[in-house]
């Protein structure tokens, strides 16, 4: 009978720690094209840059000048799930997951999102 209650316990913790877990990376570690957008702004076309990924390590380069944007590396960060907003971002830090706001020209980390391929940020601000 105690060990049917432990194992019960056990089971019990293992799925509530599975129901908080992070979601699965949803692109394999490669290079890609995305678009970076002014989240201020949101019918803009926005600009390529060259997204590498590695992992959960993230680099962003954007291959030459677009308006105030120098050509160079954009972000070097890691990729984290934000649980509060159910978004992934371009973290630095661990205090990232737990930022009160996140994207557009909040003082959070940018959004990306793998779907449509657009990295958004505030460009002007």
């Amino acid at each position: 009978m105690r060990r049917a209650a432990l194992l019960g316990c056990f089971l019990g913790i293992a799925i509530a720690n599975l129901s908080h877990a992070d979601p699965v990376l949803p692109l394999k570690s490669g290079d890609y094209t995305f678009y970076h957008r002014d989240a201020e702004f949101p019918d803009s076309n926005g600009f390529q840059v060259r997204v590498s990924i590695r992992g959960y390590h993230i680099t962003v380069v954007n291959p030459k000048p677009h308006g105030t944007i120098p050509a160079g590396m954009l972000y070097d960060a890691t990729l984290m799930w934000h649980p509060k907003s159910k978004q992934w971002i371009l973290g630095y830090s661990d205090v990232d997951r737990d930022a009160p706001e996140v994207g557009g020209c909040s003082d959070g980390p940018e959004v990306i999102d793998f779907k449509t391929r657009i990295i958004w940020a505030c460009i002007s601000g």
